[in-house]
């Protein structure tokens, strides 16, 4: 406080005036007055000098002034107009020198010791301090109007946050070591250079009381945060009416805070006390424990701006939470969360849901624990989960599950030996399993895709999780449309982020083409059908890259195609001549026989470079006639934009599609 030194230093001017008086045909009159001491504050070497016509300009000196464990160095008063008439001393034009200089004006009465003191350190900002000098039962009383809080800076504990703006208006009462303030604070800012701890535009009540005992100092405090917004690595927090109460006492190595309450808006309380080192600028010890917390405001407030790059950006929320923790030797020991009915879902992509989880998670730093995580049902990528009970085991630093059979549709997925934990490099954890059969029907109308038939089974590997990317170390067997299929390569890279990516090879054999037809609607293709995807790469789940080849298997066995599939496979290899056959004879067949059915697409750059199952004039050759009646397809168009052949398969059949019949 730059007007901490008043108190001490008009005792010094009261003496010196006196003397004045008995010298007043004397020209200049220097006083050495020593050190003064009071309770709440000390001056060292201060000394004074009168001049001038009647000692009416004075000049005062002081070394150094220390109150409350802060010292100011070099402390200078010049006032031109200094009066000490009987036991009533003024001064309305005097100047602070303390760090610029400051307009001051005083008055002091010598026999009761009562003075007050105003300074102006800008035109819209006003400190007035108001007591009386009584030894150890000296009072102040200081009003702040527009106050800059940077002014303050020094009174607050060490820390690597510093006030940067910010005004105070309210009272500040001294009396004898004790401390009261009542503050209303606007526009505050503060920050760290390491930028962990910032804070703008804040704007509150406070209310202060603090007593000093030695070079400790105890306290209480409350305060209510209506305006402005905070950030604390890792959160994030918005003014919606926070209040806070707290008790502690500070030295020049610690801060302790007790019986803390912290009152969320709409969220919920937490109690807490904590111990802060500031040498090590470290939090040595804390405890909190919150009520129930509701999740839909303690997401919009405080989570969601953490998870802006994660695919948990913009979530529907609904229950409660409960926490509990504890950090000890500045790291965390404990950690108890409870969940009671919480669900979540994607809101904007609906990739995922979750709904009526309940669940106990005690985790310790020292000792393994056990937990269970239970909800009622799920949904991802649409596709409905039933309810599962998860038991599991914690350890310092990872997680484990033996066994979990998670239901989907009339089928489910075993997941076992499931183990998850932290290192340098993050997370990381595994697990293996297997699909039992799943309705294609099911999962197909689920998905919003075209109906398929059959069901969905396989055999999953090792699947592993670290450094962000998800793999499969052996091959994934699944069996669709009375077929197999095998995906090797597995790779899902950043698979939580905002554009996960995907890369894999997967081989289908012996696919049963009625099946497949029949369910996109394609027309009716009889036989069997292989095909090779290599180098697959799929970012944000749209094809970038990839080697494929689609053709009827090797074997004996019915090859009949449709009329209908003749004109949509045609479609495929772009403008052909599908009115050709209602100019034939062949209008009046509706199948046909083929030898071979083949085509690829080797996609790079957005663009699929086409080929069939042997080259043709001029183009290739889709469908290769064979038995009677017989017909072949050719495609003319060798390089197609990966966009158009999409919008192909979405208006497979179109009217200038002409195969040419052979």
């Amino acid at each position: 406080m730059r007007c901490a030194f008043a108190a001490a230093a008009l005792s010094a001017v009261a003496a010196a005036a006196c003397a004045a008086a008995f010298l007043e045909h004397a020209r200049e009159l220097s006083v050495t007055i020593g050190d003064l001491e009071t309770p709440a504050l000390s001056a060292r070497a201060v000394s004074l000098k009168f001049s001038g016509t009647g000692f009416r300009a004075l000049t005062l000196d002081i070394d150094r002034v220390s109150m409350a464990g802060r010292d100011w160095r070099k402390v200078r008063l010049t006032c031109p107009d200094f009066i000490a008439a009987g036991e009533r001393i003024t001064c309305s034009q005097g100047v602070l020198h303390l760090d610029g200089q400051i307009p001051v004006s005083f008055t002091y009465t010598t026999g009761s010791g009562d003075f007050t003191v105003e300074l102006k350190p800008d035109a819209d900002e006003t400190w007035r301090i108001a007591g009386r000098i009584a030894g150890g039962k000296t009072t102040l009383q200081v009003k702040l109007d527009q106050a800059r809080l940077t002014r303050l800076a020094s009174w607050l504990p060490p820390s690597e946050s510093k006030i940067t703006a910010g005004r105070a208006s309210g009272t500040i009462d001294v009396q004898g070591t004790g401390v009261t303030a009542h503050l209303q604070i606007d526009d505050v800012a503060f920050a760290d250079t390491g930028g962990l701890h910032a804070g703008e535009k804040i704007g509150g009540t406070l209310n202060v009381e603090a007593a000093q005992k030695g070079a400790d100092w105890r306290w209480s405090l409350s305060a209510e945060w209506r305006r402005g917004e905070v950030f604390w690595q890792p959160f994030f927090l918005a003014a919606t009416g926070q209040r806070l109460r707290v008790q502690g006492a500070s030295s020049g190595a610690n801060t302790s805070f007790r019986d803390g309450v912290l009152e969320l808006q709409g969220i919920g309380t937490i109690d807490f006390n904590a111990q802060l080192n500031h040498s090590k600028a470290e939090l040595e010890t804390l405890q909190v424990r919150s009520s129930r917390l509701r999740v839909p405001a303690l997401y919009e407030q405080v989570l969601k701006p953490l998870l802006q790059q994660t695919s948990l950006s913009d979530l529907r929320t609904e229950g409660e939470a409960t926490v509990a923790l504890t950090v000890a030797a500045a790291s965390i020991a404990s950690v108890d969360l409870e969940l009671h009915d919480v669900s979540l879902e994607d809101q904007q992509q609906r990739r995922f849901a979750l709904y009526g989880a309940n669940g106990r998670i005690p985790w310790r730093r020292e000792a393994a624990s056990a937990g269970e995580f239970v909800f009622k049902s799920a949904e991802f990528l649409k596709v409905p989960i039933g309810g599962v009970r998860i038991p599991f085991r914690l350890r310092s630093n990872g997680v484990g599950v033996t066994s979990v059979r998670v239901p989907i549709l009339d089928g489910a997925l075993q997941l076992r030996d499931f183990a998850a934990g932290t290192t340098d490099d993050g997370w990381r954890w595994r697990f293996t399993g297997e699909l039992e059969p799943i309705s294609m029907v099911q999962l197909t109308r689920a998905m919003g895709m075209p109906e398929m038939h059959g069901s969905l089974s396989g055999v999953i590997p090792e699947v592993r999780y670290r450094r962000q990317t998800l793999a499969m170390d052996g091959t994934l067997v699944v069996g669709v449309f009375d077929g197999m299929v095998r995906a090797s390569k597995v790779e899902f890279i950043e698979p939580f982020g905002r554009a996960p990516r995907f890369h894999a090879d997967i081989d289908m054999k012996a696919l049963d083409l009625e099946l497949l037809t029949r369910t996109f609607d394609f027309g009716t293709i009889t036989g069997r059908l292989d095909a090779r995807v290599s180098g697959l790469e799929l970012v944000d789940w749209q094809p970038v890259r990839f080697d494929a080849r689609l053709e009827s298997s090797d074997g004996n066995y019915p090859k009949r195609i449709s009329q209908r599939a003749v004109q949509n496979i045609s479609a495929l290899g772009g403008a052909g001549a599908a009115a050709a056959i209602q100019r034939s004879f062949l209008r009046f067949f509706d199948q046909f026989g083929y030898q071979k059915i083949g085509l690829s697409c080797h996609l790079n750059n957005a663009v699929c470079e086409m080929d069939g199952v042997e080259r043709a004039p001029q183009g290739y050759v889709i469908v290769k006639g064979g038995g009677i009646p017989a017909i072949s397809v050719i495609g003319y168009n060798r390089y197609v934009s990966w966009r158009e052949l999409v919008e192909r398969l979405k208006r497979i059949t179109q009217e200038n599609v002409k195969p040419i019949v052979k």
